[in-house]
């Protein structure tokens, strides 16, 4: 018998600028999806002050390349205060 497959994926938080209004809010939402769907994502979580998903692969392996990809779309944003992106990790074993 073989072990199961890896499902790689990383963890994100997002903390929106105070000020962002609900439109803004829903607009950073919808282009956080967009984002992820083009790269084969999908994110689950959500939060209050502080947004944190976890962010894995429709094919089940997220790679650093997706990493990089969301590192760079957070930092471009100029809705949010902070931000952190985490590092690989198997959400399978995860708990």
């Amino acid at each position: 018998m073989t072990a199961p497959c890896p499902t790689f994926g990383f963890a994100v938080m997002m903390t929106p600028r105070t000020e962002l209004g609900s439109a803004e809010g829903d607009r950073l939402w919808d282009d956080w999806v967009a984002f992820l769907e083009s790269r084969g994502l999908y994110c689950a979580g959500g939060g209050g002050e502080s947004l944190e998903y976890v962010v894995a692969s429709e094919a089940s392996q997220a790679t650093d390349s997706d990493r990089r990809a969301v590192e760079a779309w957070l930092g471009a944003r100029a809705e949010l205060r902070a931000w952190r992106v985490g590092e690989l990790i198997d959400l399978s074993q995860a708990v």
